[in-house]
């Protein structure tokens, strides 16, 4: 049934997509796509249940507490922060454009119930899969902003950042930043282990509400019936070859200014002891109360797990490249440097990477698909990195990858100054 919809779709819209599993191009195929991941087979075991452990409510938060016992979550935010002004419903059609934008079932599908349990019908989720022409011009700029920040980080420029700021506070851009590129974060481990949706989303009901919440399988009205999606992964261009390493090294010694606010240094102080303070920090800390396990948790991905420093600094350079993410990059490079690698070694990651271990190789094609287009990652390259990991550093692995996609985004469209 979804092999039929989804080829007839491509027959009608001449669309290829580049995509390791479906791709609903219309909201019928859509919503089709949203149902049957409840009987998708995760990419590791599922956890045993767990009724002590709160999270485990949703397959998530349980795939999370299973597999990452020393992380704490820094996926959403849920900490209500008084440096952040936007409304939650417009935060989460953000999610929603860049769930339907990395064909990430599972947060699509959260996003759905959220969105029905706000008070949205079916036509105004539908609209967010259009042309956005009946958005205000002020959702319109986030929304465009969300899809280049999904698909092509590389592209962002400080244009992109002073466009937004024509209808939204320099700290609101900010917000929006953080907020779109945790979302991709997230995308990244539901969609990387392919996590099933749960039977229903009943836990996401809102007192009063009356809404179906027990299938996606809901009448799509004649206004949306045949619209195809401009925002799921379709014809997108490859990404160039990446740039040589002398102009990169020139790259990584200009002078930067932010264009984001900074917290100031009473406020880092209570997120941060450590001397001197990274940039990242100082930006986080803009948002205090949201951020705080954020800073935690990327703290601890460098300190805490299985996998060894020098395969993390590797994933963390190799995510940066090809998100031409220079300030993570200046740090991956000294994470690296200081795991014993010397610069020639370092910049043979760009290359074909034969020279690496078959572990080595494995996890660092996952990282790449995953971070370039993490709708193309295929079974087989989780089952091949389960040859050489644990399940445990497999999670790991792609975890340290959803940190590098927030990461990436945040400092290198904050155009953070390198670290000295």
């Amino acid at each position: 049934m979804t092999l039929f919809i989804f080829t007839l779709l491509l027959g009608a819209a001449n669309q290829r997509p580049d995509t390791s599993k479906p791709l609903g191009l219309t909201r019928d195929a859509e919503k089709e796509l949203l149902e049957l991941h409840k009987q998708a087979k995760p990419r590791l075991p599922m956890p045993p249940p767990d009724p002590n452990n709160p999270v485990g409510r949703v397959n998530n938060g349980a795939f999370r507490a299973y597999y990452l016992p020393d992380f704490p979550d820094t996926g959403l935010i849920r900490t209500v922060d008084p440096a952040m002004s936007l409304d939650s419903t417009f935060k989460v059609k953000l999610f929603w454009i860049t769930s339907r934008a990395n064909n990430c079932f599972y947060c699509l599908g959260h996003q759905e119930y959220k969105l029905l349990n706000s008070g949205l019908n079916d036509d105004d989720i539908a609209a967010l899969d259009g042309d956005w022409h009946t958005a205000t011009p002020k959702e319109r700029a986030a929304f465009v902003f969300t899809k280049k920040l999904t698909h092509t980080p590389h592209l962002v420029t400080v244009a992109d950042v002073e466009s937004l700021k024509q209808h939204y506070s320099p700290l609101q851009v900010a917000e929006i930043l953080i907020t779109v590129a945790g979302y991709n974060a997230t995308n990244r481990w539901t969609d990387g282990l392919n996590i099933p949706a749960e039977e229903s989303g009943e836990r996401f009901r809102k007192e009063g509400v009356q809404v179906d919440l027990s299938s996606f399988r809901t009448p799509t009205s004649a206004k949306f019936k045949k619209q195809m999606s401009s925002v799921a992964p379709v014809r997108l261009a490859p990404r160039p070859p990446l740039e040589s390493r002398d102009m990169v090294e020139s790259l990584l010694k200009e002078n930067r200014s932010a264009v984001l606010p900074l917290a100031d240094a009473d406020t880092v102080a209570d997120l941060w002891t450590d001397k001197p303070v990274p940039n990242w920090v100082v930006l986080l800390a803009t948002f205090p109360k949201s951020m705080k396990g954020r800073i935690a948790g990327l703290k601890a991905s460098t300190e805490k797990g299985s996998l060894s420093p020098k395969l993390k600094g590797a994933i963390a350079w190799v995510a940066a490249r090809n998100d031409r993410a220079w300030y993570a990059l200046a740090v991956a490079h000294d994470r690296l440097r200081k795991a014993g690698m010397s610069d020639n070694d370092i910049w043979k990651l760009d290359g074909d990477r034969n020279h690496l271990s078959e572990a080595e190789q494995a996890a660092l094609m996952l990282t790449e698909t995953l971070t370039v287009a993490p709708w193309k990652v295929t079974d087989q390259m989780v089952e091949r990195c389960r040859r050489s990991f644990k399940d445990t550093e497999v999670a790991e692995i792609i975890h340290q990858t959803c940190n590098a996609a927030f990461f990436n985004r945040v400092t290198e469209v904050a155009r953070l100054p390198f670290d000295k």
